[in-house]
């Protein structure tokens, strides 16, 4: 990966105007990174700006959840002829879409100002900056670097394989405008992610859980799922079992668990970023559709297979949330999610990790000789569904398929179904490409960019 400095410069300088907000405040390359922290008002400040960062329109503020979704095969790309969303849609994405080049240079450009915060933290002199708060706000900056060089490698390095040499560039220190990082390997990816997430969890304290932040929960909950895509199933269990016996985040019921998408911060959500009417997200704007709006507004609509799905689990509530009748008769399929309603205000949330996920992860982990059909019908239960009765799961690999088919049901244009699915290496049998393909191009432009010290994905 190759960075200039002047995007270090250009997302803090946001952070003193505390971030999220309209840009056109000031002018940000007037402004030098040594100006900003400065002291623990621009330490702070850059923490901000830092959560700005991963609300950017292609991280978290909506596509690259709903990029990963659509080549699945929960989404359709909806609206408009559109051949960049067209061909993710398809599975056939190449090195020159602009969606996949604007994700990945968002996710860096992230990284770059987590490292310049981590860089900065213990070098901030400030009479007001108690060695509590810098090794909070070090301890969130470290965890969030974790999770999105996590990101990255789910998208477009070979995570599935820690023998593989197809990792992602790994950029832990504040670049140069000429500094060029290679692809590290998967296992190299790894160990970096687990480190920071794991020296994470020592610098944050138990008695600030905000989901509205990254915290300690939130850090061990995502080094969970990283434990899990990595195989070490010993330390998903034991990290996911640890959030769960926490209690500080419980699962709502059937009648009540929609309310973690009409509402804000419900008691499942570990980590969910916010957004208001002044600092939309992009959820509801490409998912759901106003009764008076074309259709052409749309970018991502439900499958016929989700329909389909759902259609065969009768009782599951979660089916509510999938809207195939209300919709525009003249085209079919034409399925909502409802999980990203408010469209008068668009202020839908990501929902970066929520606890139905760590009974998944746990369940998962245990799997059917360790307990995890115990986990795996709690979450069924408060859904709506019947419990599995150790008669109904024959083996192991039919538990396993039950866990697969309740992290559909549950998280569904949440942004895991592809990733799933390249993970267990079932890629082919379900949506017809070789596992090769389980994964998304290194943007062409990287690799012009980097000279070609950064290799493309086999197959691109």
């Amino acid at each position: 990966m190759k960075f200039s400095i002047k995007s270090i410069i250009f997302f803090l300088a946001l952070t003193s105007m505390f971030a999220c907000q309209k840009l056109e405040v000031v002018s940000p390359n007037d402004v030098a990174s040594e100006d900003v922290f400065k002291d623990a008002n621009g330490l702070r400040s850059a923490l901000i700006g830092l959560y700005s960062t991963l609300q950017q329109r292609d991280y978290y503020g909506g596509y690259y959840p709903l990029i990963a979704d659509l080549n699945s095969d929960v989404a359709k790309a909806g609206g408009y002829d559109n051949p960049a969303l067209n061909e993710i849609a398809d599975h056939a994405v190449t090195s020159s879409n602009i969606y996949v080049e604007q994700i990945y240079v968002a996710l860096y450009k992230s990284i770059t100002n987590a490292n310049a915060i981590i860089d900065a933290a213990d070098k901030i002199e400030d009479v007001n900056l108690t060695e509590e708060e810098r090794k909070r706000i070090k301890g969130e900056a470290m965890a969030i670097r974790g999770m999105i060089h996590f990101d990255l490698l789910r998208m477009f390095g070979y995570h599935w394989n820690n023998a593989s040499e197809f990792g992602i560039p790994v950029v832990t220190t504040v670049q140069g405008p000429y500094d060029i990082v290679a692809r590290s390997t998967v296992a190299e990816t790894y160990a970096s992610i687990i480190k920071d997430l794991t020296d994470a969890v020592g610098l944050l304290s138990n008695a600030e859980i905000n989901a509205k932040y990254m915290n300690l929960l939130a850090a061990k909950s995502i080094l969970a799922r990283v434990y899990l895509y990595e195989k070490n199933t010993a330390q998903a269990a034991s990290l996911a079992q640890e959030v769960i016996d926490d209690g500080s985040f419980s699962l709502l019921d059937a009648d009540n668990f929609t309310k973690i998408y009409s509402g804000r911060l419900s008691s499942e959500s570990i980590f969910e970023l916010s957004f208001d009417s002044q600092n939309p997200s992009f959820y509801n704007g490409t998912t759901y559709v106003r009764e008076d709006a074309l259709r052409s507004e749309i970018l991502f609509i439900a499958s016929e297979g989700l329909h389909n799905f759902f259609e065969a689990r009768p009782g599951d509530r979660r089916s509510e949330l999938v809207d195939f009748v209300n919709n525009d008769p003249s085209i079919l399929p034409d399925g909502r999610t409802q999980k990203y309603r408010g469209e008068v205000a668009k202020d839908n949330p990501a929902y970066i990790i929520r606890i139905a996920e760590l009974y998944l992860i746990a369940a998962e982990a245990k799997g059917l000789a360790g307990g995890g059909l115990s986990l795996l019908n709690t979450l069924r239960v408060n859904r709506g569904m019947n419990e599995l009765k150790p008669a109904d799961v024959e083996n192991e690999t039919a538990f396993q398929q039950f866990v697969a088919d309740e992290r559909l049901a549950e998280l569904n244009f949440e942004g895991h179904r592809f990733f799933d699915l390249a993970r267990t290496e079932k890629i082919h049998d379900v949506i017809g490409v070789d596992q090769e393909k389980g994964v998304f191009p290194i943007p062409q432009r990287e690799l012009i960019a980097s000279k070609e010290q950064v290799k493309q994905n086999p197959g691109f």
